[in-house]
């Protein structure tokens, strides 16, 4: 792949009044649908790196910094998901009149379901990374504490409790990765300008205070949520039980991770994000557990001769 192959296009857009704009690199000769990436609290959507890199093997990507996110005007919190689903389809419908595939990580996991739930027929596959169904009270604590640490300017222990909050430190867990994302992670919170912060708590006080919104068709698409094993926010039960509510879910717990799966196996959950756009079977893998279909019905086991089982 030469740099002549790929083509990029930035678009400056407005919804509500709010500034905010997408981006699609194009690949003429991709073999699967565009793939858009709607990202976590501290992503943008310049920020994917190597994800974005090896993609595009395969596929045109699209990235977006939706309001609130990245160099987009902040959001107050009053605005819900569905404020931000109207401005991600604004934006597809300018990058995507045909269908897409659609990947929500963390915080951006919410956006990117809820799109797919109210445009039946828009997405071929959903991928949902660190996600889950409901916000726990163990959840929320320590969400709100981070807001709090924030408000009274006790950034030391802001960023000790971001880190506590989405990394698993403990010292007999192995993480792959995890100094060095500790050490990036850790730079740009202590780099965090002034809108930064601001987004940080809107963008969180937005995730207290608004409930999913309900009603509507199911999604009824392929859908993969993904995590990784030792994730302490979206752990794998919590990610487990937001699969269950699909009619057609995979659900793979990657092992040596945590919530920040996209920093620490991005090979691995490349591999995986590719082998369940083309419909390949999702066996065999090494770097994760095996693969379950919640709410898929097993057979029953026949009696084994003699009548026991």
């Amino acid at each position: 792949m030469t740099s002549t192959t790929l083509s990029e296009e930035v678009i400056p857009l407005t919804y509500g009044g709010f500034s905010y704009s997408g981006r699609i690199v194009h690949r003429p000769d991709a073999r699967l649908a565009p793939i858009v990436l709607v990202g976590g609290a501290f992503q943008h959507q310049g920020a994917w790196g190597r994800l974005e890199r090896m993609l595009l093997e395969a596929t045109s990507v699209i990235t977006v910094d939706l309001p609130g996110w990245g160099a987009a005007d902040p959001l107050p919190a009053r605005y819900g998901i569905d404020f931000l689903c109207g401005a991600l389809d604004q934006l597809l419908a300018r990058t995507a009149p045909h269908t897409v595939n659609m990947m929500g990580a963390s915080y951006g996991s919410a956006v990117a379901h809820e799109w797919v739930r109210r445009h039946p027929g828009r997405a071929e596959r959903l991928v949902l990374v660190g996600t889950m169904a409901r916000l726990t009270d163990h959840v929320r604590a320590r969400v709100e504490l981070t807001l709090r640490m924030l408000e009274r300017g006790s950034h030391e222990e802001f960023v000790d409790q971001i880190l506590d909050t989405m990394i698993c430190r403990a010292p007999h867990v192995h993480v792959a990765r995890r100094d060095t994302v500790v050490r990036c992670l850790t730079r740009a919170l202590n780099e965090m300008t002034a809108d930064e912060k601001i987004k940080y708590r809107e963008n969180t006080r937005r995730l207290l205070d608004h409930t999913a919104p309900s009603g509507g068709p199911a999604v009824r698409i392929p859908v993969l949520v993904a995590t990784g094993e030792h994730d302490p926010l979206t752990t794998p039960t919590l990610s487990r039980e937001a699969s269950a509510r699909f009619t057609d879910a995979r659900f793979a717990m990657f092992k040596d991770a945590d919530h920040l799966v996209h920093l620490e196996r991005p090979v691995e959950l490349i591999d995986l994000l590719l082998k369940f756009l083309a419909d390949e079977p999702l066996t065999g893998l090494d770097y994760c557990h095996p693969v379950e279909h919640p709410g898929q019905r097993l057979p029953v086991p026949s009696p084994r001769a003699g009548g026991r089982r």
